[in-house]
């Protein structure tokens, strides 16, 4: 048998070069480059259970309820208690006989209450005894803190050098009007410093009232316990 040419030699190492090319291509174009899958159309796909997780911090609750606004009147009629007092008023009857009980005295604030919508407001009254007119009851602040309105007000002199400061019982008071942004709160609480420096603690809920008071003395409290 005669010997293959050198001719014949190197066409069949080039053909074998070439075949073990090709398998090489198709072997480049079968796998992935990066680990990323692709869909039908050739675009990245996204990971699995990216779709799952939700944003952080996004439970579904409802925004909490919010002090949207707040304002307030003072008055005073003829004291019938010297014990510090919390009233809420939800709706206009109520609002309606609050003013009658405090007879002409509250006249000035009818429009006050005439002007509050009861379908996003709430009316709450402080009131405290005083040892004369120069008094008032000052409202130091009003926010909303755990699902409940917290208002602190304290006795003090009005510095009304005008009105004749005579020795006269009074009961000083003031109502406050709480707008929300949110659900309307009905649960209330409150700290009043009497004319005494002594710190009253105060709650109420619809029909329910709680007091507790301790003896703490207050920077706004007038010292007036020797006017009692």
């Amino acid at each position: 048998m005669p010997a293959p040419s050198r001719r014949a030699l190197l066409c069949g190492t080039a053909s074998v070069i070439a075949l073990s090319a090709g398998c090489l291509g198709d072997d480049a174009e079968d796998s992935p480059t990066d680990g990323n899958e692709t869909d039908d159309n050739g675009d990245p796909g996204t990971p699995s259970g990216d779709d799952d997780n939700p944003e952080d911090g996004d439970d579904g609750d409802e925004q909490a309820t919010e002090l949207a606004g707040s304002d307030s009147r003072t008055y005073r009629y003829p004291t019938r208690s010297t014990s510090p007092g919390l009233h809420l008023l939800e709706d206009d009857d109520e609002a309606t006989t609050w003013l009658a009980e405090r007879d002409r005295t509250a006249d000035s604030l009818e429009t006050f209450v005439d002007e509050t919508d009861f379908e996003t407001s709430i009316l709450v009254s402080l009131e405290a005894g005083a040892p004369n007119p120069c008094h008032e009851l000052a409202l130091e602040s009003t926010a909303v803190e755990d699902e409940q309105v917290v208002l602190d007000g304290a006795v003090s002199e009005t510095g009304d050098d005008d009105e004749a400061c005579i020795a006269q019982e009074t009961t000083v008071g003031r109502l406050v009007r709480a707008t929300f942004d949110g659900q309307r709160l009905t649960n209330v609480s409150a700290t009043i410093v009497d004319r005494n420096g002594e710190s009253h603690q105060l709650s109420v809920s619809h029909d329910t009232a709680s007091e507790s008071t301790s003896a703490e003395p207050s920077n706004s409290s007038n010292e007036a316990g020797d006017d009692e």
